[in-house]
């Protein structure tokens, strides 16, 4: 039999109360705050007071004859009993085949505040793996920040509100204030439509309201980003290992500002020096590796062998972004400066260790130490930008950040011939487009050099060409006597006359053609002219006639 009642819970008993039995039950009075006298019961133990909860509670039996109890929401009795017949309504539908009970619970988890299917999500992501590697916490802030501001901006109260046409006018309105990127906006797609996934799994809804919701362009996007040519690497590693001493010995205030007189001790510039030098180690192994910053943090000394017969960097599959294992190859004047690096390493730890006086003396660094201390964020290295004298954006608005390095690593392998399949591996990226369209910038000096090294292709007409320039000579031909006439027209006796004749006229002195008798140019001139006016079809060609250009 469905019924209503309030739940009662014990609270303690307030400091100011007094007791007193009334129809043998024992009751308890006191002044609250505002100055209101309150009575409630006492409990059995007589140390703390019985209250009731606010609002009704509906008990009543499900489909499956199973008694359920839950709150109403409602404080006036009248509303809570119309929401346990709505109750006893949905439960009969059920029985009666009329309602899934897929549909039942739907119908429940729709009455709940979206943001406590929020948090239920958000705890199911904390458990959640995804290739052997756990969620991080840094994702899942990021998905309840991207699933808060999505649902706030296109007003989602409850889980039965969340509709496609409200994040299409969101996405749009984006694009048309450029609040946030294209890829941003897809961000806050994704995940509030993996949250919808995850609402179906559980029987939260019976279908996902967001399916086939379309994606933003993002072929216009917002960072582009620019790699660095070699003189820029080197003014940055250079401006990397010095900056930290010289911001140290700076003065900040009074007449000496911006003066290298700063007092520092031995052991503090030894330290900064050690700290510029590994972080011109840092940046000079992202550009030679291609790793990214994430990876390279997560890499440990038992990673890296230096000697092995090719020295490498062992990227665990947990490390890496693909989450697949692979081995980076390190060039070997690299591989010379790690091994210094750990050296320094290793160092450190000894020194601490007797100065902790500790018994056990390591000659070898643990294998689960860290390569680096920490990788430099997005603010340091545009200091270290900055000092090196590099501009974040360039005229074509192209940027440098950090992971501009790894693009700097994608062209020099282009530029030094290295194939795009090679490089797509080495970067370890499943689709050969994005290394050769994203990550692969080849200047106009690139594709010049590239054309420059074609063959070359001339025609007969090359042969009589004169050169544009003032003095109006001619070029010198490559083939000599006899032979320019076996390549021009048969009945071409007098334009192989004349040519015969102005080379006879011709002197080469210090790699200049000196002409002798000018007027043979012309008598050639006019031969071929008229000649090329009876020829029909076209002419015959050949690849030895360099330099010449045609009088027409």
């Amino acid at each position: 039999m469905a019924s209503l009642y309030r739940k009662t819970y014990r609270r303690s008993l307030p400091d100011n109360a007094e007791t007193f039995t009334r129809k043998g039950c024992r009751f308890a009075r006191w002044t609250d705050a505002r100055g209101r006298t309150r009575t409630a019961k006492l409990s059995p133990d007589g140390a703390g007071i019985l209250v009731l909860s606010p609002v009704w509670y509906a008990r009543y039996r499900d489909a499956d004859g199973i008694e359920r109890r839950e709150t109403t929401g409602c404080r006036d009795e009248q509303a809570a009993r119309q929401v346990l017949a709505d109750l006893q309504a949905e439960s009969e539908k059920v029985r009666s085949g009329i309602l899934s009970a897929a549909e039942s619970q739907a119908a429940d988890h729709a009455q709940r505040p979206l943001s406590e299917h929020f948090a239920d999500y958000l705890d199911f992501l904390k458990v959640k793996t995804v290739r052997g590697r756990k969620v991080s916490p840094i994702h899942r802030s990021n998905v309840g920040r991207q699933l808060t501001r999505l649902a706030g901006d296109c007003g989602f109260k409850r889980l039965r509100d969340i509709a496609r046409q409200p994040i299409i006018r969101w996405m749009n309105e984006q694009a048309d204030t450029d609040d946030i990127s294209p890829r941003t906006v897809n961000t806050h797609r994704a995940a509030m439509l993996a949250f919808c996934n995850w609402c179906v799994k559980n029987q939260r809804i019976t279908t996902n309201p967001l399916e086939g919701l379309p994606k933003a362009d993002e072929s216009d996007t917002r960072r582009n980003r620019r790699p660095l040519s070699q003189d820029e690497i080197a003014a940055l590693l250079n401006a990397a290992e010095s900056r930290p001493l010289r911001e140290a010995l700076t003065i900040r205030r009074g007449k000496n500002k911006g003066k290298p007189l700063a007092q520092v001790s031995d052991l503090q510039r030894a330290k900064l020096q050690e700290q510029g030098r590994e972080r011109a180690l840092i940046y000079r192994t992202m550009i030679y590796t291609g790793l990214r910053a994430g990876e390279l943090g997560k890499v440990t000394a038992g990673a890296v062998h230096l000697d092995a017969e090719q020295p490498h960097i062992a990227l665990a599959a947990k490390d890496a972004k693909s989450a697949k294992a692979a081995m980076i190859p390190l060039r070997a004047d690299l591989a010379d400066a790690l091994r210094l690096h750990l050296a320094d390493r290793l160092s450190e730890l000894q020194r601490r260790t007797l100065a902790d006086g500790r018994t056990v003396y390591p000659d070898r660094l643990p294998e689960n130490a860290k390569l680096f201390h920490h990788i430099p964020s997005i603010r340091t290295f545009d200091k270290d930008l900055k000092a090196a004298g590099i501009p974040k954006a360039d005229a074509q608005g192209r940027t440098v950040d950090i992971h501009a390095l790894r693009h700097t690593f994608a062209t020099m392998l282009s530029r030094a011939g290295v194939e795009p399949r090679r490089a797509q591996e080495l970067l370890r990226h499943g689709d050969i487009r994005l290394t050769m369209n994203t990550y692969t910038h080849l200047s106009i000096v690139d594709t010049v050099g590239a054309v420059e090294s074609l063959p070359e292709i001339s025609t007969a007409s090359d042969v009589v060409a004169v050169r544009n320039g003032t003095d109006n000579t001619l070029t010198k031909p490559n083939i000599i006597g006899d032979e320019i006439g076996d390549v021009l027209p048969t009945n071409g006796d007098k334009i192989s006359q004349a040519l015969s004749k102005s080379m006879k006229n011709q002197k080469i002195c210090d790699g200049r053609e000196v002409e002798e008798n000018k007027e043979v140019r012309h008598d050639v001139a006019r031969c071929y002219s008229a000649e090329k006016k009876r020829a029909m079809g076209l002419e015959p060609t050949t690849a030895s006639l360099e330099g010449w250009r045609s009088t027409n």
